[in-house]
């Protein structure tokens, strides 16, 4: 048995806005790349309007500020954004991993889950994701066992779900 107490917070939340886009959601990185490209061109014609014009178009400057910055911290966006919705007496919770189920329990609610559910599993340095489905995640803080440890609890779920952790970065 193994039990993890986490709370949720802008820093986990962005964590796992950013492991759902490198996993469960990788069509957005297509969507990413092309308003890269988008930007990129933006930058281009900015810079030729400026060199042909001699004159600065702030209009355009500041679209590409806006642009810039929506790309550069996407996931931190959607995690305060994650934070914002969160229920009350949600913030922090205590999960026990036993059996055929997991229970995820907080001040405003009990609820439990089962493996079978979990459609992928990744990890970072600092915690463990599972997913159960492409919109909603799970994240548990490497640091806030109270019963088992990380090691352990990777081996033991991979051989529950029949999945493998993925590593991101």
């Amino acid at each position: 048995m193994f039990t993890i107490e986490q709370a949720y917070d802008l820093a986990s939340l962005t964590a796992l806005c950013r492991a759902a886009r490198k996993t469960v959601q990788k069509w957005r990185n297509v969507i990413r790349a092309v308003c890269w490209v988008i930007f990129a061109l933006g930058i281009v014609i900015l810079a030729a309007s400026l060199l042909l014009d001699g004159r600065v178009e702030f209009e355009l400057l500041a679209a590409a500020a806006v642009l810039l910055l929506l790309l550069l911290f996407e996931d931190r966006l959607n995690g305060w954004i994650s934070l914002k919705r969160m229920i009350p007496g949600t913030a922090r919770s205590v999960t026990v991993f036993a059996g055929d189920a997991y229970t995820v329990t907080t001040d405003a609610l009990e609820t439990r889950y089962q493996y079978e559910n979990i459609t992928a599993l990744c990890e970072s340095e600092r915690y463990f994701f599972l997913f159960l489905g492409k919109k909603h995640g799970q994240i548990f803080d490497k640091q806030g066992f109270r019963q088992g440890d990380p090691d352990a609890f990777r081996v033991w779920l991979e051989q529950r779900t029949g999945k493998t952790f993925q590593t991101i970065k």
